[in-house]
């Protein structure tokens, strides 16, 4: 079972699968992208597909960071992080 799915139960009883969606996330994702829309409206199909990849994952890298950051008081990690919160 993925992590993002949950067992239910139709009304005979019968169990399925139904997949959790996080619409505030991907309201969240579209709008941060927004900001790179002239790039990627010119992009091929390969390379929008590389870009999106490498964008979440760096975009993943600094939300750890920041966490572990704000976890362990550090400043200077925090430093770092509040530099690129715009990125």
């Amino acid at each position: 079972m993925d992590q993002h799915q949950t067992l239910s139960l139709l009304n005979n009883g019968i169990p399925y699968y139904k997949c959790a969606f996080n619409t505030q996330a991907c309201e969240q994702l579209n709008a941060w992208l927004g900001g790179f829309d002239t790039i990627l409206r010119r992009m091929t199909v390969g390379n929008f597909n590389w870009f999106l990849h490498a964008m979440l994952s760096y975009h993943t890298w600094m939300v750890i960071k920041k966490q572990q950051g704000s976890d362990s008081n550090d400043s200077d990690s925090e430093s770092d992080c509040d530099d690129n919160s715009d990125i």
